[in-house]
């Protein structure tokens, strides 16, 4: 026989639960949903090393060129309030364009090159379908009753699966790279974020951009501040931490690698970090 006074006391516990996830910050569980274990889906491992082939960007280039600028602090913001329905015509194509390509036959490189510009595009994509909106954070489509943001929902079907942003993100890039250079590629549409590159990445020059977009968020504010000996961090670095190594001089370390020499020098002292910080408006320019 069930005991009341236990049906109460579990009743009670249940509603403070349900109550309590229901107050959690929008910005916590997007942070959640953003820091997603790296779980290698093995169906994206196949490739050709032995393949020259190259995968064209162009449309995206073409859209990069006419939609994103930089403001006077250095952040690439897409022009959503001005976009055009031939902009989002060609942003369209090049995504299922590529969403046709059997991937399995390109190199590692060129790989990479299309699943960085490949979730690039499908956050400029799904961010401009619900535009007007102050944060990525209120495109809330992904499945789940306390999820929030884009992230989670399926956006597109190559090879007859479905993919959504966190899989491109979570299985596929991270865990099959290994590479953290990969997280100052990918842009969230944040002003947090790192910059949305104005340059399609490109299989024959992917470690040369990537080592720019490093040393480009890294040396920015957004990135990292070290104030009156404090070191701030964006909070990519506290989402993706186990991508820098095991220890916090393991990540101290990589970003003295792509740190500016006066930053380096201020590195050199610090043994610790003080606080981490991130910037959830959308990376748009102003109306008007």
């Amino acid at each position: 026989m069930t005991n009341p006074l236990m049906s109460r006391v579990m009743n009670r516990t249940f509603k403070f639960l349900f109550t309590l996830l229901l107050a959690l910050p929008l910005s916590l569980t997007t942070n959640v949903a953003l820091a997603a274990q790296k779980n290698v889906w093995p169906k994206w491992t196949v490739h050709s090393p032995q393949s020259t082939d190259t995968i064209s960007h162009q449309e995206w280039q073409t859209f990069l060129d006419e939609c994103v600028t930089t403001n006077q602090e250095g952040i690439n913001l897409i022009d959503y309030p001005h976009l055009t329905e031939a902009e989002l015509d060609t942003l369209q194509n090049y995504i299922n364009r590529l969403s046709q390509i059997d991937i399995t036959k390109y190199n590692r490189n060129e790989q990479l090159a299309y699943w960085i510009n490949l979730y690039n595009a499908l956050t400029v994509q799904i961010v401009a379908d619900y535009y007007p909106v102050d944060s990525i954070q209120e495109v809330n489509i992904s499945p789940g009753v306390f999820t929030v943001g884009p992230w989670g929902a399926n956006l597109l079907t190559i090879n007859h699966t479905q993919l959504s942003l966190s899989d491109i993100q979570n299985r596929i890039i991270r865990p099959i790279w290994n590479d953290p250079r990969v997280l100052y590629a990918l842009n969230d549409g944040s002003i947090g974020s790192a910059n949305i590159s104005k340059e399609a990445y490109q299989g024959r020059s992917i470690n040369k951009q990537l080592n720019k977009a490093a040393k480009d968020y890294i040396n920015s504010l957004r990135g990292m501040q070290i104030i009156e000996g404090n070191l701030v961090l964006s909070k990519t670095f506290d989402w993706y931490k186990d991508d820098f190594g095991q220890t916090t001089q393991d990540l101290i370390h990589h970003l003295s690698h792509f740190a500016k020499k006066p930053l380096r020098r201020k590195l050199e002292r610090i043994n610790t970090i003080n606080s981490y910080t991130y910037n959830w408006h959308l990376n748009t320019t102003i109306n008007g």
